[in-house]
């Protein structure tokens, strides 16, 4: 039976990454949210595009819903990517489209949607990220914290099944980590996708976290359980 969303099985990873364990095993099951903290972007980023299938691995296996992209044929993993949401400081966007053209690309390549189709689909989305406003706008024509929550906008725009992102401590980062939140904690609602997050610090997003890593020392040490420490008694109570 299928239980795992991502499963990194002895892997080393192919830059210099004395930070992470070598070789690292890790699992996100199916609909899980797993967070890593003690990660910068930069350390993040080299574990982020082995397991977006984005770089080969030095050693070790990289699994997608059991599925390993080095044997997929090209239509297949391009179908295996569309699956995957990545996201991370230095993603970017085409120039040569709009914000809106450039959020609306994945539903208009692999589901055959318009872009005003794509758009209105996710128009929620849209308003959640304050975008509407800027859909016509070029990316060198906007700010930096608006492309970066363009860049958010087009990868849920893919309804990935599997996210994973690299998120900036609160000072650096140009998308407030509440509006983060929130954005995962209504799309986690409404797909139930898999979630990895790493991080310096990511203590907005513990309420929707099922595991809590740190690397520290050149391992990954497991912390208590989140959901049941976070949530308030109220949760638990019944309603009538």
């Amino acid at each position: 039976m299928l239980r795992d969303a991502l499963n990194l099985e002895l892997v080393t990873l192919p830059e210099e990454a004395g930070a992470w364990p070598a070789p690292l095993s890790l699992v996100v099951g199916l609909n899980e949210v797993v967070l890593i903290e003690g990660a910068d972007p930069a350390l993040a980023e080299p574990l982020l595009e082995v397991a977006a299938t984005l770089q080969s691995p030095a050693t070790g296996r990289v699994r997608h819903w059991g599925q390993s992209a080095e044997e997929l044929p090209r239509e297949e993993l391009y179908d295996l990517r569309r699956r995957i949401a990545f996201v991370t400081p230095r993603q970017v966007l085409l120039h040569r489209l709009t914000l809106g053209e450039n959020i609306a690309l994945g539903p208009c390549y692999h589901q055959g949607y318009t872009g005003a189709e794509a758009l209105e689909e996710h128009q929620g989305l849209l308003e959640l990220l304050e975008l509407e406003a800027h859909l016509s706008r070029f990316p060198p024509q906007v700010s930096p914290a608006i492309y970066a929550r363009a860049v958010w906008a087009r990868e849920l725009c893919k309804e990935p099944e599997l996210i994973l992102a690299a998120i900036a401590r609160p000072r650096r980062s140009l998308v407030a980590a509440d509006r983060l939140a929130a954005m995962l904690r209504d799309y986690l609602a409404a797909t139930s996708a898999a979630v990895l997050l790493l991080g310096e610090s990511l203590e907005p997003f513990y309420p929707l976290g099922h595991r809590l890593l740190r690397l520290e020392a050149g391992q990954l040490r497991e912390q208590p359980a989140l959901r049941n420490q976070i949530r308030p008694l109220s949760a638990y109570l019944p309603l009538v």
